[in-house]
């Protein structure tokens, strides 16, 4: 997809010239950023820890409020009316009195899907992460990947057509990284819209279609994301080339 000749209708995510700095008295974090993923794409986002990529997922989530420009998802501006995205934060965030299959299970009870319809995506769901048989352990019972897992599953089950995935090969070892990553692109190449943020740049410009770099409180870079991973600047900063 051709990002300059986007057309409104085609983009699943707008930013538009969007700053943001905690307080007053804090240092601007970044400062009119602006950048866009069409619908069904493969979008990462790559750059040095504290340059604001968390913090853009939040502001689209409604966990920080935006100040300044905007935010438009499926054409709809998030500071007028909430549109539901599937969050994956750095932490798993899993409840912990809530069973591995009443937390993967929850995004579904809130939309109202019935209890055997839910109980049937859990197991599938479950089943793609390498987790089956695990549906009534509790958080405290798995391991770190184990629980990283859990809420991948859980952001799948929202079945929204955005998913937003900060650094979901946290914990992971290498193999599970491989096996996520799979998951992730067929769930791409059906249709889902992704934007991923990920410390693992290689993995990450390996399966993106596009990707933008974000340091020193602007977009530096963007791109194809193969064009990117073959650019001698971001090899010696991120890949260590």
């Amino acid at each position: 997809m051709d990002n300059g000749k986007m057309t409104d209708s085609e983009k699943m995510l707008d930013i538009r010239h969007i700053s943001f700095q905690y307080d007053e008295d804090d240092y601007v974090l970044f400062d009119d950023i602006s950048f866009t993923v069409g619908r069904g794409e493969f979008v990462s986002l790559i750059g040095p820890s504290g340059s604001g990529k968390s913090t853009i997922f939040k502001l689209i989530n409604h966990f920080l409020p935006l100040r300044s420009g905007e935010i438009l998802v499926d054409g709809k501006d998030i500071s007028k009316e909430r549109v539901e995205c599937g969050y994956m934060p750095q932490h798993d965030l899993l409840f912990p009195w809530r069973t591995v299959e009443q937390n993967v299970m929850l995004p579904m009870e809130i939309q109202g899907v019935p209890k055997d319809k839910r109980k049937e995506v859990s197991d599938e769901l479950l089943d793609r992460v390498g987790l089956s048989g695990t549906q009534k352990k509790y958080p405290r019972e798995l391991s770190g990947g184990m629980r990283q897992r859990a809420a991948f599953a859980r952001t799948l089950a929202t079945g929204a057509q955005l998913l937003l995935l900060d650094e979901p090969s946290m914990g992971l070892a290498p193999l599970l990284i491989r096996e996520i990553f799979n998951i992730i692109v067929d769930i791409n190449k059906k249709g889902t819209t992704v934007l991923l943020v990920e410390q693992n740049a290689n993995m990450a410009l390996s399966i993106a279609n596009r990707a933008y770099v974000l340091e020193t409180g602007r977009i530096t870079l963007s791109g194809p994301a193969s064009e990117l991973a073959a650019s001698e600047d971001v090899r010696k900063a991120y890949l260590g080339g």
